[in-house]
């Protein structure tokens, strides 16, 4: 069900960029935004296209990628909702760097490229939550080319079935299962590595008595173990998330 103009404000709030935004600013932020359902699969925009909007995933899920000569997908981020994204390229060199696509069907909100530039003219306390979001941004860029350089691909996949265990809520205890949240495809990809790699990897950790992945179920065999695998300081964090 499409979220209705009423609600718009409130979809807004839960948004980090808009967060902390005074009542009245955020009435006339949600004046602008339209709100529509995407469905999975669906292309929001390519590389190189015009940033036309600013884009506000208000529900479901979007992974950013680019694509190399040899046609091999990196994620750069996956946006889980309720997120903004994509904001450098709208109040930057206006062309969208990456391609959006949407891999679990939700709501996204879309506020024009030059309303909001006007708005910000005239409010500039939009301009310092823009900025602040835009810092998240490149910590997170910063943590990807990190994790790529210096990080083993067992280490970085060890990152992400952690924080995966940690965002659904359960203990972190021995025998814990969960259903891995992506595609093994895009696990791979948010990881850096190819899905070949990605199975022997899974392998290992199973013989090592790590973490036994059977098909989407991931089991929990020693938790200590995992975490000693995750480099510091990513261990709440999946690699492009």
């Amino acid at each position: 069900m499409t979220l209705m103009a009423t609600d718009i404000p409130a979809g807004l709030r839960r948004i980090p960029l808009f967060a902390a935004l005074p009542p009245a600013l955020l009435e006339d932020v949600a004046r602008l935004c339209g709100v529509r359902r995407v469905r999975s699969g669906e292309l929001l925009f390519s590389e190189g296209d015009p940033a036309e909007f600013l884009p506000l995933l208000l529900s479901g899920r979007v992974k950013l990628i680019r694509s190399g000569p040899d046609g091999r997908e990196q994620v750069l981020h996956l946006v889980r909702a309720p997120a903004s994204f994509a904001e450098a390229a709208v109040f930057g060199p206006g062309v969208f760097p990456a391609t959006g696509v949407v891999i679990e069907a939700g709501e996204l909100g879309v506020v024009p490229r030059l309303a909001l530039l006007d708005l910000l003219r005239r409010r500039p306390d939009v301009a310092l939550a823009l900025l602040a979001s835009m810092s998240v941004w490149l910590r997170r860029l910063a943590d990807l080319v990190e994790g790529l350089a210096l990080h083993t691909v067992e280490e970085r996949v060890a990152a992400y079935l952690l924080s995966a265990f940690l965002r659904s809520g359960g203990p972190l205890a021995r025998g814990a299962q969960i259903r891995l949240p992506e595609p093994k495809r895009l696990i791979a990809a948010l990881c850096g590595t190819g899905p070949e790699v990605l199975s022997r990897t899974f392998r290992r950790l199973a013989e090592d008595g790590v973490v036994k992945v059977t098909g989407p179920v991931a089991t929990l065999l020693d938790p200590a173990a995992l975490a000693a695998l995750v480099p510091a300081g990513h261990g709440a964090r999946a690699p492009g998330a």
